[in-house]
């Protein structure tokens, strides 16, 4: 029996998701490298997952290697235990929300709202 995987909680950015072949790739990477969570298209696209470090780490080579304009890794915290709910019930892959209020929304079920608000920069 194996030391189970800390949880991460990752936040990455680009100028905007709008190729749908390359949109396609995204979530394929997600799948293959079972990291799971939100993605919102257009400007600025937006992605907010869950993963161990391998996981996220292997996401986020494939999706750099998608050459997305302005793409950054924001930041990845441990995902605590009071957020473990984020994501839990979506497949391997991205749930696409509809636009950056419904992102936030999802997040605030799970009390991280501020958490990504601050490092987004969007902090009042």
């Amino acid at each position: 029996m194996g030391i189970p995987q800390e949880a991460l909680l990752s936040i990455a950015r680009m100028h905007h998701i709008r190729s749908l072949t390359k949109f396609r790739r995204l979530k394929q990477h997600a799948r293959n490298s079972e990291v799971r969570g939100l993605v919102k298209a257009g400007k600025p696209g937006v992605l907010v997952f869950r993963g161990t470090k391998y996981t996220v780490s292997t996401f986020l080579e494939n999706a750099r290697a998608l050459r997305y304009l302005d793409f950054h890794h924001v930041e990845t915290i441990p995902l605590l235990p009071s957020s473990a709910g984020f994501a839990e019930k979506i497949d391997y892959g991205l749930e696409e929300v509809e636009d950056m209020k419904v992102l936030i929304s999802r997040l605030e079920e799970h009390g991280l709202k501020d958490w990504f608000r601050k490092a987004m920069g969007m902090a009042k």
